[in-house]
């Protein structure tokens, strides 16, 4: 969420929001719909929405 600008730079202020517990089975479609119904319920406008898969590999 971009929630202002530095009054010094110039540079957009961008906020980061995580969700966690997504099931793994979920669709990267239905994650951004989801992640865009919720940016429509926030006051500041979205930037982006991106997804991060995070696997733990174990050996025998």
């Amino acid at each position: 969420m971009r929630t202002g600008t530095d009054p010094d730079t110039g540079e957009p202020i961008v906020r980061l929001r995580r969700y966690t517990r997504v099931k793994p089975e979920a669709t990267h479609e239905s994650v951004y719909a989801v992640g865009a119904a919720i940016a429509g319920l926030q006051v500041h406008p979205l930037v982006e929405i991106t997804r991060q898969d995070d696997l733990r590999l174990e050996t025998e």
